[in-house]
């Protein structure tokens, strides 16, 4: 859904915009990298939503929260994945992504599970 968002608004442009140039393999790369940087964001943004409940969970004494870690890595996997704690990790292929379409920036702060940690 995030990379639909993308090509619409720019199939929209190139429609209405005639001195842009023609969809080419320039404007599929930005689409990747597009997607890939809001992808990334949205699962940090959970991720500190989720860090956000378990501490106030455990200052307030309840239980912890583990089906909401269970659906939210699931939802993430298997590029990404949440500890108990819930720490952000990612995939070596999705660091590996990042790298490529030069968005090391994004994901600086996650740390990098190598295959024998999955």
């Amino acid at each position: 859904m995030i990379a639909w968002r993308f090509i619409i608004t720019d199939f929209y442009q190139l429609h209405y915009d005639t001195e842009l140039p023609p969809f080419d393999e320039a404007r599929a790369y930005s689409i990747y990298a597009r997607t890939l940087e809001r992808y990334t964001t949205l699962v940090m943004a959970t991720a500190h939503k989720i860090r956000a409940i378990i501490y106030a969970r455990e200052r307030s004494g309840a239980s912890h929260p583990q089906r909401l870690l269970n659906r939210s890595d699931r939802t993430m996997g298997p590029l990404f994945s949440l500890d108990a704690a819930g720490t952000l990790s990612m995939s070596e292929h999705m660091a590996k992504r990042l790298d490529i379409a030069q968005l090391r920036h994004v994901g600086k702060n996650i740390r990098i599970l190598t295959t024998d940690e999955h």
